[in-house]
């Protein structure tokens, strides 16, 4: 998804760009570095807020266009989502709306493929959902040294890639994953954690929860020891 961003970001006139789901959780972004990654999250969550008026407007409305004095913003509804775009006040709206409706072709397709991935019977949901009465479990991972990888262990967090975070709203039904409630399978320790997204592309920590060195030994487990998952 973020590949079709890039390329809507490359039209004259548009800053950046993210897709949200339903519930308000930051699928995918697009925005320069010096967008701080917890305002896109919360324009995100303020596109899907049932109380702020964009959710109704898009059900009558193949685009909308809030137009400010040192920009527009503009958001297209998708089939299960929203796609925003921040622009400058001179952009043109007639070449724009081209390349939305190619690209709300894209990520409809991509995201109904996403969700067919999560409601597999054969998933790890599924089968959590069998032996902890509807908790989602999944395996605790390490992420591998990186940048992400020390600021969230000196923080004292955890951690999901935009993948597992989206499986977890899913599963619940909920909006942005910030905090999680961690039960180890083994030990029955639990407490909650605040968690942070990562854009941590690696499949191999998808459907997995990383876990910094403080959470591990609160919870007595290791990687690959299974974690009983709720948002509190």
């Amino acid at each position: 998804m973020r590949e079709i961003l890039t390329q809507l970001n490359a039209v004259p006139g548009v800053v950046g760009s993210f897709v949200c789901g339903g519930g308000g959780e930051l699928m995918v972004h697009a925005f320069p570095p010096l967008f701080d990654e917890s305002i896109v999250r919360q324009a995100s969550a303020a596109v899907a807020d049932r109380n702020s008026g964009v959710r109704a407007a898009a059900g009558s409305f193949d685009l909308l266009d809030f137009r400010y004095n040192d920009g527009r913003i503009v958001v297209k509804p998708l089939s299960e989502a929203f796609l925003l775009l921040l622009c400058t006040k001179a952009i043109n709206l007639q070449v724009l709306n081209i390349s939305l409706n190619v690209a709300k072709g894209k990520l409809d397709a991509l995201i109904a493929a996403a969700g067919q991935v999560f409601a597999a019977p054969a998933s790890v949901q599924a089968s959590a959902a069998k032996a902890v009465d509807g908790v989602l479990t999944l395996p605790a991972c390490h992420i591998a040294d990186s940048t992400v990888g020390s600021s969230f262990e000196q923080l004292g967090m955890g951690a999901l890639n935009q993948t597992t975070a989206q499986q977890i709203s899913n599963f619940y039904k909920a909006g942005a994953v910030k905090k999680l409630k961690l039960t180890s399978t083994a030990s029955g320790i639990s407490a909650i954690f605040p968690f942070m997204v990562v854009n941590e592309n690696d499949a191999a920590y998808d459907g997995k929860i990383i876990l910094c060195r403080a959470i591990e030994k609160k919870l007595k487990v290791g990687p690959g020891d299974h974690l009983t998952v709720e948002i509190p």
